[in-house]
């Protein structure tokens, strides 16, 4: 089917730079007063259903969309909502300052290389964390 030129420019491409959650989140609190499935908020975000489902069930683990039956809407918690949003703003803020730290996937595999061979005391068992102590006996 065919779509008038002007309907076109007016229609966005899938909610521009946000990414599918923060999609999900910004259509579910403007419409607030209305709990949706997820086809129709596939549909009204226009992203793939199965992308949104995925994203629904993340955002419904994090606190931020309530989930019965069929139907998805905006978590009532605003605290849980507010906080949220405030760590996103500060992400894209970091990214947008120094840029992403790891940017490739070669770069991925080297930081999972780096890790160190011995874990950190805070981490490990107890004799382990006792043997490093003992380590520590050459500064008194």
């Amino acid at each position: 089917m065919t779509m008038d030129i002007e309907e076109f420019e007016r229609t966005e491409d899938g909610g521009s730079n946000l990414s599918t959650s923060e999609a999900i989140v910004k259509f579910l609190l403007e419409n607030s007063e209305q709990a949706w499935k997820r086809g129709e908020i596939a549909e009204e975000i226009n992203r793939d259903p199965n992308t949104v489902g995925t994203n629904l069930s993340r955002l419904k683990d994090r606190g931020l969309v309530r989930h019965r039956k069929n139907h998805w809407a905006i978590t009532d918690d605003h605290h849980q909502l507010v906080e949220a949003v405030r760590f996103s703003n500060t992400l894209s803020t970091l990214n947008e300052t120094v840029g992403p730290i790891i940017e490739s996937e070669e770069e991925a595999k080297t930081w999972s290389n780096a890790q160190p061979e011995r874990a950190h005391p805070s981490v490990s068992d107890v004799d382990e964390a006792t043997e490093t102590e003992g380590d520590n006996t050459d500064d008194k």
